[in-house]
């Protein structure tokens, strides 16, 4: 099992300074030994926003583009989006700046993928959020097109492409993995038939059992093999560090490969981020 890291690029921590800490958090990262740095996802938020972990007054800068920066500042760690909101990006731009940065990382690119969620955001682009399961599938067919074939085509109800030159291509062959992100049954369909690996979510081993069980049977269903998949787990909201570091055998009995972690959910100051990023690493004995 290997461990990453979520960086501070959003939030209070996004607020000041906020070069300095996702640099430093990265490089800190490569330096401890975690294999992954992840970036998140929202490019903006309905003016009230209720039930949710962010503050919409907060900064929340776009991950390409911090991966982008990142790719230049780090030489070992891989750069992974967790999730990338695919439904109201179109797949041309999209496959052209991620694989750029596939190119100026040397091949460190991991794509993790999901539908979205938040109406007001889906508003704001004009997208229909009732769109969003056949736009994500489309838009991970049509990157696998732009990345892998000489001359990219695709047709579906969405997007439509053909007799196009999409240069430059990934570093990465035959092409940068993508991760699927959810815990429905539509994003479990999507891992089975589409992805190379699923990012689970949850606060302890037991919530992701029976979605993980569900995605087996329908990645059997779909004709593939459920060994091949990459699994991925962010222990979303578990209550301490602790907790964490003692269900790390219970992932691994599960099958779980990664585990990653948002180090900001037990902390309000950036150096405390920093220690805890350095407690971990020592206690589950990475390397650099």
């Amino acid at each position: 099992m290997d461990y990453g890291v979520v960086l501070p690029h959003f939030g209070a921590f996004a607020r000041e300074d906020v070069t300095h800490r996702v640099v430093a958090a990265a490089e800190a990262a490569e330096a401890l030994g975690y294999s992954t740095v992840w970036v998140i996802d929202h490019v903006v938020f309905p003016a009230k926003l209720e039930g949710y972990a962010f503050n919409p007054l907060d900064p929340m800068l776009e991950p390409m583009t911090v991966m982008a920066a990142l790719a230049m500042k780090t030489t070992r760690v891989k750069l992974g989006t967790a999730v990338l909101v695919l439904p109201y990006r179109h797949p041309l731009y999209t496959a052209k700046v991620l694989s750029t940065i596939d190119v100026l990382s040397g091949g460190r690119v991991v794509v993790g993928v999901g539908a979205g969620w938040l109406e007001g955001e889906f508003n704001a682009f004009g997208v229909p959020i009732t769109e969003r399961g056949s736009r994500t599938n489309e838009t991970i067919d049509a990157l696998k097109a732009l990345w892998t074939q000489d001359t990219p085509s695709y047709s579906g109800k969405h997007f439509r492409f053909d007799n196009i030159k999409a240069l430059p291509q990934p570093v990465q062959k035959p092409r940068p993995p993508i991760l699927v992100g959810g815990m429905t049954k539509g994003a479990l369909q999507r891992t089975a038939r589409r992805g190379d690996g699923w990012i689970a979510m949850g606060k302890s081993p037991d919530d992701i059992k029976a979605p993980f069980d569900t995605l087996r049977e329908l990645t059997v269903k779909a004709g593939r093999k459920p060994e091949d998949l990459q699994i991925n787990m962010l222990p979303l909201a578990a209550p301490n560090i602790d907790q964490v570091i003692g269900d790390l055998p219970r992932y691994q009995d599960l099958g779980v490969q990664h585990v990653y972690l948002s180090f900001r959910a037990w902390t309000v100051d950036f150096s405390q981020l920093m220690e805890l990023m350095a407690r971990f690493a020592r206690e589950v004995g990475l390397k650099a």
